[in-house]
C-alpha cells in the first residue's frame, strides 16, 4: 500500500451507510476498512444525547480499539407533524430489537396515518465523526435532505440497512429515494452532499 495513503476503519454494520461513508471519502488517500473484519472493535451503545455525540462516541471507542482512523456516523428522520410522538435518535430502533427493515417501514407508516400534505413532510439529519486512537479529530453535521413520506411500503424496491430510503418521496422529482439515479441522487440528497463537501474540504486543508 502506498505509505501515503492510510487505512480508515467504517465504524457500521449497516452495508448501506458503509456504501456512504466510503462515498464521503471517494479519491481521498484513505484506504476504508469494513468493521466486519476486525472482530475486536465493538460499537458502543447508543447513549448519546444527539446524533453528533453518538457518532463521536462511536467514532473514538471505535478509533481507540482499531488503533488508528474510524470514520463514524449517526443519522434520522425528523418528523415535526409527530412531536413527541416520534424521537428521531430512534429511528432505527423505534420499532423495537430485532426488527427488520419492513417493520420499521410499517411501524412508522402506521404512526403517520391520517397525516396528509405538509404534516407528512421530513428532513434527514446525518452527523459524522472522524477519530484516531481514541481522539476525536473532526466532526461533521447536516440536514438538508427534505421529502415526504409515502403511504405505502413496497419492499421489493427496498434498500437493505436504509428503509427509510424506500418511504422518501422527493416531491419536486415525484419519486422516491431509491428510484433516484447516481446523479439524480447528488443534487436531491442534500445531507450527504453538503457531508461529502465538508471532509473533502477538511481533506484539502490538511494537504495544504
Amino acid at each position: 500500500m502506498n505509505p501515503a495513503v492510510r487505512p480508515i476503519l467504517l465504524a457500521t454494520s449497516n452495508p448501506a451507510k458503509a456504501a456512504k461513508l466510503r462515498w464521503l471519502l471517494d479519491g481521498l488517500p484513505f484506504s476504508p476498512e469494513d468493521l466486519s473484519t476486525h472482530q475486536q472493535v465493538q460499537l458502543p451503545d447508543e447513549t448519546g444525547g444527539s446524533f453528533a455525540a453518538i457518532a463521536r462516541l462511536k467514532a473514538e471507542a471505535a478509533s481507540a480499539a482499531f488503533g488508528g482512523l474510524v470514520l463514524a456516523s449517526d443519522g434520522g428522520v425528523i418528523i415535526p407533524a409527530l412531536g413527541a410522538a416520534w424521537e428521531p435518535l430512534r429511528t432505527g430502533r423505534a420499532a423495537g430489537p430485532g426488527a427488520t427493515d419492513a417493520d420499521k417501514a410499517h411501524h412508522l407508516l402506521r404512526l403517520m396515518q391520517g397525516l396528509t400534505g405538509p404534516d407528512r413532510m421530513v428532513q434527514w439529519y446525518e452527523a459524522v465523526a472522524l477519530a484516531d486512537r481514541g481522539a476525536l479529530v473532526a466532526a461533521w453535521e447536516a440536514a438538508e435532505t427534505r421529502g415526504q413520506l409515502t403511504e405505502s411500503y413496497d419492499p421489493a424496491n427496498a434498500k437493505a440497512g436504509f428503509w427509510v430510503d424506500s418511504l422518501w418521496l422527493f416531491p419536486k422529482l415525484g419519486r422516491r429515494y431509491v428510484d433516484l439515479t447516481s446523479a439524480e441522487l447528488e443534487a436531491a440528497d442534500g445531507t450527504w452532499m453538503a457531508l461529502r463537501t465538508a471532509v473533502q474540504v477538511w481533506a484539502g486543508g490538511r494537504k495544504s
